[in-house]
């Protein structure tokens, strides 16, 4: 098997030209015209066919290009991670957070403790929970961590996702220490539903704040909405705003910003790791996850 082959087969798939195909690989075109013969010799059928100036597949040529783009994919994928372990002697993970997630776990006594414990690097990417669980499918990310479990959608994926609750948090109000409610030790419903609120948008604390909303009888007046905590809290340290997001640890906190509990019945958010059933190390896996569980425990 012959990669650059399978490859000038997926290229050509979406370029429809051999020339374009050619500058994209930085190749002569003799040469992609050279392999699309052997790739034809090689599995004894036409792959392609010239209409109107593009190149098309055949129906062997569309079935072969399925498998392609999938050897492709793996291949570039080994590339990446080989050229990380040849430039730091380490194995690359890569660990892909929502941003309301990354904002519970991710603090310096975790960086501190995964260092000791395990012997790779560790990247970290942020994305929705869609996003991330795209990148998990095609081999990008290793592991997940987000707000909610897996729909019954996406376990009927070709591979098993596995998914392991790390942790549940309460939610809290966040507002300014110069807030007049700031030294509250609970705030009724009723008086959080006339203030202007910030909304963190992140489907898995949405759901949860329209079953508490429905279950107190009160809709919040918001006034600003956001992808990333961080622009929450800046929102509330300036005076007015106030915000709902899960319980964060006292040292996470930034100055100027108090936490409240959240008053009512409530849905915990629930923090769970999502990987791919047929990923290649397991104990690391294991090893990281119950990492997690240990630090957010605390």
């Amino acid at each position: 098997m012959n990669i650059l082959r399978l490859q000038i087969l997926v290229l050509l798939d979406r370029l429809k030209k051999v020339t374009a195909v050619a500058e994209e690989l930085g190749v002569k075109q003799p040469t992609v015209s050279f392999h699309m013969k052997k790739l034809e010799e090689e599995w004894g059928t036409p792959l392609f066919e010239m209409k109107t100036g593009k190149v098309l597949l055949t129906e062997a040529g569309r079935l072969l290009c399925h498998y392609a783009a999938g050897i492709d994919q793996l291949y570039r994928e080994a590339e990446a991670r080989f050229a990380v372990l040849e430039q730091t002697g380490k194995h690359q993970f890569v660990i892909g957070c929502t941003d309301c997630a990354a904002a519970i776990l991710f603090d310096d006594d975790w960086y501190a403790r995964v260092t000791e414990a395990v012997e790779v690097q560790i990247k970290l990417v942020t994305g929705s929970s869609s996003e991330l669980l795209a990148k998990l499918r095609d081999g990008t990310v290793d592991l997940i961590v987000n707000g909610g479990l897996l729909t019954p959608l996406t376990q009927n994926d070709s591979v098993p996702l596995l998914e392991e609750m790390l942790n549940e948090r309460p939610l809290a109000i966040y507002m300014a220490e110069s807030h007049p409610l700031a030294k509250s030790a609970a705030i009724p419903s009723y008086r959080l539903a006339a203030l202007p609120f910030v909304k963190l948008e992140d489907s898995e604390l949405e759901e949860a704040l329209l079953d508490w909303e429905s279950h107190e009888k009160v809709n919040l007046t918001l006034t600003l909405s956001t992808d990333r905590i961080q622009h929450s809290l800046s929102a509330v340290r300036s005076g007015s705003l106030v915000a709902i997001l899960p319980a964060l640890k006292s040292s996470q906190l930034p100055k100027g910003i108090v936490q409240i509990p959240l008053t009512g019945a409530q849905k915990p958010y629930p923090l769970t790791a999502i990987w791919r059933s047929d990923y290649w190390n397991p104990a690391l896996l294991q090893r990281l996850s119950g990492l997690m569980k240990e630090l957010l425990a605390k």
